[in-house]
Formats: C-alpha cells, sequence, structure tokens
C-alpha cells in the first residue's frame, strides 16, 4: 500500500469529458480505446496536458492532468448523482492490473474526488498503467461500488500526455539572454595581464611588443 498523495486542490473539467468548470477551454486531440488526451487553458488561465475516460452509461469519469509549470499530476473522479460535502477526507483504492493497490487520501467536494501524485511517485503509477489492460478504483469510506475500466490503449495515452507535457513546457521556457551586440569598428582588444607602472597602455591594433623600444644613442 502507498499513499505519497496530497490533496485538496482545485478540480478538474474538461468539456465534452468531465462537466466543465466555468471558462475552461480544453481540446481532445487524440483518441484511443477509451480514452482521450486534450490540452488546453484552465479556467484559472494556465496551460494543461491531461488524459482521461467516461463511462457513457451513467457519465462517471477519471481525469489526469498536469499543470504546465507545476510539479504534482492531479487525479480526478466524478460521477454526477454525488453529493459530497466540501472538504470531505475520504480514501480512494486504485488496482492498476494484478499490481499491489494503491491507497490515496483524497478531498472530496460536490461531484468529485480528487488528489495528486508527485512526479517521481507519477512514473511509478506510469509503469503499471502503460502495462495493464485494466484498471480499478475502489471507495471503502463510503458505498460506492467499484470502478473497473478498460486501460486498452494505455501506453498509446501514456504517450501523448507526455509528448504534451513536453512540448508545452519547451513551449513556455523563457529564450536565452541575447549576445552582446557587435560593431563594424575597431574596438579596444582586452589583455590577459595589467601593464606595469609606467608602461604605455596596449596598441589598439591588439599586438604588443616583446621587448621595450631602445633609447637613442647619444650624441657624439
Amino acid at each position: 500500500m502507498r499513499s505519497l498523495v496530497r490533496a485538496g486542490l482545485a478540480a478538474l473539467a474538461i468539456t465534452g469529458l468531465c462537466s466543465a468548470t466555468a471558462h475552461a477551454q480544453f481540446r481532445t486531440y487524440y483518441h484511443t480505446g477509451a480514452w482521450d488526451a486534450f490540452s488546453g487553458q484552465g479556467s484559472d488561465g494556465k496551460t494543461v496536458c491531461g488524459v482521461g475516460t467516461t463511462n457513457p452509461a451513467d457519465n462517471r469519469s477519471v481525469s489526469i492532468r498536469f499543470l504546465i509549470g507545476g510539479e504534482d499530476v492531479l487525479f480526478e473522479v466524478k460521477k454526477p448523482t454525488w453529493s459530497i460535502p466540501a472538504g470531505t477526507k475520504l480514501v480512494v483504492m486504485i488496482q492498476v492490473g494484478a499490481n499491489v493497490p494503491w491507497t490515496e487520501q483524497a478531498q472530496g467536494d460536490g461531484q468529485t474526488i480528487s488528489w495528486t501524485l508527485d512526479r517521481g511517485t507519477m512514473q511509478a503509477f506510469d509503469q503499471q498503467f502503460r502495462a495493464a489492460g485494466s484498471m480499478t478504483l475502489s471507495f471503502p469510506t463510503g458505498n460506492e461500488p467499484p470502478w473497473t475500466m478498460s486501460l486498452t490503449g494505455s501506453m498509446a495515452i501514456s504517450n501523448a500526455f507526455g509528448r504534451c507535457v513536453t512540448d508545452l513546457t519547451a513551449q513556455q521556457s523563457p529564450p536565452p539572454a541575447p549576445a552582446a551586440p557587435t560593431q563594424p569598428f575597431g574596438q579596444t582588444p582586452t589583455q590577459p595581464f595589467a601593464p606595469a607602472p609606467g608602461q604605455p597602455a596596449p596598441a589598439s591594433d591588439g599586438t604588443q611588443p616583446t621587448q621595450p623600444a631602445p633609447s637613442p644613442p647619444p650624441p657624439r
């Protein structure tokens, strides 16, 4: 059993995948099996990559998203008939294939339950997600029956998720600092030494004498 998450983040909503948060703008750009990959701007204006699946029978949904520039991956499960008091602490168990179940401390609010995984833990979860054929969510603190969903296409949907995060992170990286401007005329060259007291400054063409210039001979 593992519990390496922090609960209580803002709820995820996906147009066409989950019920929409006001002003959120997500676009589904890839579909495989029962899963969609999406990206866009959240209701807070920040860029999001994510994947999710919805059961058409009752519109229950599971979504996973990453806020570009953030550190944690947000999981959300949602069902229209739920009515959870805000701030309710819940336990969610996730069994991916035949692996040992994950036990997550989550938070409920209205129709949604959410929790997060940090990047390192998400890598371990993703390895199971990509290789398994199904995933089951259980809710031991309530009377909701377990949810079992197909992971057909999970490797492809995970790859799409990863590419989205990589590409959009690169797009938001700051540009390199501009180089110093060049000039079309001569400049005083830099030198790797300091002139001795009384020694003339280096010539502007960058050449340096190897010996001091000789003194003129005395008159005869």
